[in-house]
């Protein structure tokens, strides 16, 4: 994390909750997936297929997901933008976290994400759903 972030920054106040390959526990046994909570973003090249990444900013007042098995980005428990694979949603997510990693407040994030879902939601939808006049 760069030491050039406002203290008050998103990214400095943000847990993220992701999945990862730990070493089994004995000789033999199949490897494990753990779910670890750290403030370091993971590697989103090295997470598991189908993995679901949270970020939880301000002590949980709010906060980000992808769900890769469901190729779905949240910014609210029912409010997401699907995409086409598991890449698209992760690259989507992370350009969402790029939007909102220094902004000052969970209500600047929230302001942001709600941006952000509109963007891409009118991006996505139907060239004739776009072009409709009702």
């Amino acid at each position: 994390m760069s030491t050039t972030l406002p203290i008050n920054s998103a990214a400095r106040n943000a847990v993220w909750s992701y999945p990862r390959l730990a070493e089994p526990r004995f000789e033999g046994a199949p490897a494990l997936i753990e779910t670890t909570r750290s403030p370091e973003r993971p590697d989103f090249a090295a997470l598991p297929s189908g993995s679901e990444v949270r970020v939880e900013f301000y002590g949980g007042a709010y906060s980000l997901w992808v769900d890769g098995e469901r190729r779905r980005v949240y910014v609210r428990r029912f409010e997401y933008v699907s995409f086409p694979t598991e890449e698209e949603a992760r690259h989507a997510f992370l350009t969402l976290w790029r939007e909102v990693e220094y902004l000052e407040s969970a209500v600047e994030v929230e302001r942001a994400a709600d941006t952000w879902m509109e963007r891409w939601k009118r991006k996505r939808a139907p060239a004739t759903q776009r072009n409709s006049s009702y």
